[in-house]
């Protein structure tokens, strides 16, 4: 085994919902919970921050930010999100410990400024930003469908920007057989779904059939291939110099902008994951599917099975990816709550009264 020394806020943050979670699920007693919330706490407090916003990697054996440094506007707001939804997990119990430990989560959240990160004139957030010179990125997060869409509504709902910024989105349609819905850059589950974590899709809004478009056509997309559905960014079986696996977008071109998507072939597993809490039974009937591969390791199933013609070696149908991310290990158990408990991380997020309030955007 290898371990990769480094962590990121968005990490952190799913880190954090994961304890949660885990106390849900009765793994963890209350104890064990405000313990490793209490500790966590403890070391983000005195990492280094710009304007408040983690960097955008960290040494977890240094806690020094690794080069080159830089302040991600979605890692940013991921972060922020997990903490409102912490918050609100922590204000459950009558331990006034837990409301201690709440209102830390409520002042590491507060004194995030993401307007730095914003252009006033396009409406739009940059993808980041150099903390050492305050140049942001000349690239914009435009599309509705992305994973920035927990950023641009935390940021929306605690006046950090405008409104406005969430009607800037785009929302440029592609058709998919009888389906119709919005397209996002990589045409990856992720984009879709990861942000509905804690962003709940209302009943017959285009949000929820956003969801529903997505997962059609990545079903769509494996018709005939004897592979199992749900591709996104994820490892794939070929590696680098140091025979680390190698990692990009992969995704559904009907689904994306981006040209090429459909060369390759990735299934991840996290994939599935994120949409249970749509539609629990393909779901679960896929995640067994991936099982039955041999996917199944010391940590769940592993990163991803490639089906790419050209990687697959010999006789062999795919190649099993056998590495674990904690980012997508991470976003699977939150989606397994959600799945399990009715909502409850998407319920902790609207309970906020900031984050309530702006439901119509939602909607």
């Amino acid at each position: 085994w290898r371990v990769a020394h480094r962590t990121s806020p968005t990490n952190i943050g799913l880190y954090l919902l994961c304890v949660l979670a885990a106390a849900d699920f009765g793994l963890i007693d209350h104890e064990g919970l405000l313990l490793r919330i209490d500790r966590t706490l403890s070391t983000v407090e005195t990492l280094e921050k710009w304007k408040g916003n983690l960097l955008n990697w960290y040494d977890t054996r240094s806690l020094r930010p690794l080069s080159p440094r830089y302040v991600s506007t979605v890692d940013s707001g991921n972060l922020a999100c997990c903490l409102v939804a912490l918050r609100q997990g922590l204000l459950e119990s009558d331990d006034i410990r837990a409301a201690t430990l709440a209102e830390r989560v409520r002042r590491l959240y507060a004194a995030m400024e993401l307007s730095p990160l914003y252009n006033e004139r396009r409406g739009l957030f940059h993808i980041g930003l150099d903390p050492d010179t305050g140049v942001c990125s000349p690239s914009y997060y435009d599309l509705l469908m992305s994973e920035s869409r927990m950023t641009g509504y935390f940021a929306v709902a605690t006046r950090a920007v405008p409104k406005k910024h969430w009607g800037a989105l785009g929302r440029t349609l592609a058709r998919s057989g009888n389906y119709v819905g919005p397209v996002s850059w990589t045409g990856t589950m992720f984009e879709y779904f990861m942000p509905h974590l804690l962003l709940p899709a209302e009943q017959n809004s285009l949000l929820y059939e956003s969801l529903a478009f997505c997962l059609y056509a990545q079903k769509k997309r494996v018709r005939g291939t004897g592979a199992p559905w749900g591709i996104s960014e994820s490892a794939f079986y070929a590696f680098d110099g140091a025979m680390n696996y190698q990692y990009k977008a992969h995704g559904v071109q009907r689904l994306g902008l981006k040209r090429g998507l459909d060369r390759e072939l990735v299934v991840s597993p996290y994939s599935t994951f994120l949409t249970l809490p749509l539609a629990p039974e393909s779901g679960v009937k896929n995640l067994r599917a991936l099982a039955a591969m041999g996917l199944e390791g010391r940590y769940g199933l592993c990163e991803a099975a490639d089906f790419t013609p050209g990687r697959v070696n010999g006789a062999a149908k795919y190649e099993p990816v056998r590495s674990y991310m904690a980012h997508h290990l991470g976003m699977s158990l939150v989606a397994l709550d959600n799945a399990l408990n009715d909502g409850i991380m998407q319920k902790r997020f609207m309970r906020d009264a900031a984050m309530g309030a702006y439901r119509e955007l939602l909607q």
